[in-house]
């Protein structure tokens, strides 16, 4: 029982630290991009993921993936759009 809320949790805290480390970086703009696409997938966890991680596995998958691997270009973006003082 406690696997999903250590999966759920994982996730989450990951793209956290993420949009926080974009935001440390001044890219106020991407953070609240990867903020926002952090939300539905939270929402996703709360109705599926944790009240029946196995009879709803696909519905999860396929209702939250699309936001963190928009999440994952937002990131790519960032990283190439930001000026590191090279």
């Amino acid at each position: 029982d406690g696997a999903k809320y250590i999966c759920a949790a994982s996730v989450t805290l990951t793209q956290l630290g993420v949009a926080a480390y974009v935001y440390s970086l001044g890219e106020t703009t991407y953070a609240l991009i990867l903020l926002g696409l952090l939300l539905p997938q939270i929402y996703f966890q709360a109705t599926l993921l944790l009240p029946d991680p196995i009879g709803n596995d696909v519905k999860y998958q396929a209702s939250s993936q699309p936001f963190f691997v928009f999440g994952i270009l937002a990131t790519a973006l960032c990283v190439g759009h930001h000026d590191f003082g090279v």
